[in-house]
Order: C-alpha cells, then sequence, then structure tokens
C-alpha cells in the first residue's frame, strides 16, 4: 500500500504545480515539494533524494507485483495528509475499492469510456479536423489557466520572507515564479524569526535539553540563526539544531 500512497502523492504534486502554471514539473523538483510538505507538517526532515528513490522503486516496471516499505511512520503520515487524509488509517478506511498488492497501481486511474463507439467516433473528427482540435486544446488550456489564477487569488493565503520573518501578503505572480511566495502557515509567521544569538543572553536550550535556536548558511554561505524548525528562507536548505560546539566557536569566541 505505501507504494499506491507514493505514486498518487508525486501525480498530486505534479497536477498542483501545472495547475499553478509549471510545465512537465521534474521529478526532483516533486521531490522538493514533498519534502518540504512533511518537514512543515510533520516537523520531521525527510530528504528529496530519499523520496525521488522511493518513486522510482514504486514505478519500477521489473517488479510490478512488490510493494516497497517506508520504515518511517512520519513519512508515511505526511504523504497521507498531503493526499488529504488524517493519518494512514483514515487513508486505508477511505479506498472505496479493493486493490491487490500485485496490481499494477498505475493501470487503476484508467477508466474504460462507457459508450466506445461515441469516443471512437469522436477521437476520429478530431483526427481529420487539426485546426479545431488546435482550437479546443487552447481553449481548455485557457479555461483552467482562469480557474488556476481566480484559485490562487480568491481562497489560498500567502506569505513571503522580508529581512529577518515572514508576512502575509496577496498572491502576485512574479514573486511565485520567482518561488518566493509560501503557502501561509500560522507558526511561521509567529515562530520563525531570524536572530542575532548573543553568548550570555541568548537561550540556547530548553530545560528538557531541546534547543531553541537552528541555524543554516545563507547564500553567501554566511551562518545565521532562527528561531525554529524548517528550510533557510533563501536557500529553501533544512535547518540544524545549535550545538555547543556551535556555540562556542561560532558565538562565543
Amino acid at each position: 500500500m505505501h507504494k499506491r500512497i507514493v505514486i498518487e502523492a508525486f501525480q498530486k504534486a505534479k497536477e498542483n504545480e501545472e495547475i499553478k502554471g509549471i510545465k512537465d514539473p521534474s521529478n526532483n523538483y516533486l521531490s522538493k515539494i514533498l519534502s518540504e510538505y512533511i518537514l512543515e507538517e510533520m516537523k520531521s526532515p525527510f530528504g528529496e533524494r530519499s523520496l525521488k528513490n522511493y518513486y522510482n522503486q514504486a514505478l519500477d516496471t521489473e517488479r510490478p507485483s512488490e510493494d516497497i516499505h517506508i520504515s518511517q511512520l512520519n513519512v508515511v503520515i505526511g504523504l497521507c495528509r498531503y493526499l488529504g487524509y488524517k493519518n494512514y488509517e483514515d487513508y486505508i478506511l477511505n479506498q472505496n475499492t479493493n486493490y491487490s498488492d500485485a496490481e499494477d497501481l498505475e493501470s487503476t486511474v484508467v477508466t474504460k469510456p462507457k459508450n466506445k463507439k461515441s469516443f471512437t467516433w469522436f477521437s476520429d473528427f478530431l483526427t481529420k479536423n487539426k485546426l479545431l482540435s488546435v482550437a479546443l486544446s487552447i481553449l481548455i488550456l485557457a479555461i483552467i489557466a482562469i480557474i488556476s489564477v481566480y484559485i490562487l487569488n480568491d481562497q489560498t493565503r500567502w506569505m513571503v520572507w522580508q529581512e529577518d520573518h515572514y508576512v502575509e501578503v496577496d498572491f502576485d505572480t512574479e514573486k511565485y515564479q520567482l518561488h518566493q511566495l509560501k503557502i501561509f502557515k500560522e507558526e511561521r509567521i509567529t515562530l520563525f524569526k531570524k536572530v542575532s544569538p548573543i553568548c550570555e543572553e541568548t537561550k540556547f536550550f530548553n530545560e528538557d535539553s531541546s534547543v531553541t535556536i537552528w541555524y543554516g548558511k545563507d547564500k553567501n554561505k554566511e551562518l545565521e540563526y532562527f528561531t525554529a524548525l524548517g528550510l533557510h528562507p533563501e536557500t529553501g536548505k533544512t535547518l540544524k539544531p545549535i550545538t555547543a560546539y556551535m556555540i562556542n566557536k561560532y558565538i562565543c569566541d
């Protein structure tokens, strides 16, 4: 069943990005999207390469009857939530069709036309009338684009990084294309800040030894410090928890 979850997650990510105007996103790009979602949703980092490897295993045509196993429960739950389910159990309970583990999962999304004769006639008609076919394709793409813009502008909330914190903003096509816009998250707005820690004043650890500061390098390879786990706002790389070694070497030197 993990095999099916991975394939569906990548398929949904691809559809979402195409709706936003990104034509034929690569598997590397989709892996990054899912990796960022798992980090934000589950507060648990999981590498893009590992996700891509799972996807390649799921599509392995030499082993179509074999399922794959994801040992990290947080990853499975994160992918299920990306698909709109609460957890893995909810995903299982909401499956309307019983699929065999030996079944080719990709074939399940194909539905036979109810009226094969009518469909064949329509297909032949479009083949003979190429100009009409092109016009219909353009019309469909235009409708999808209009609906996409409406959804992005009217329903989705956005935020953008501003110097040392995130702020909520309206949708902006230019910023979106530059990958500056992020899906709005309340905890990112309130808890995620860039700070300049001071050796004797900053609290680096809680009483239970959990960290309060994370660090990462900016585009100029300079260290920067943040108040919560997440991705670096500029580079997109996962931040690392502060350590006594880092404190002594770079902050309290």
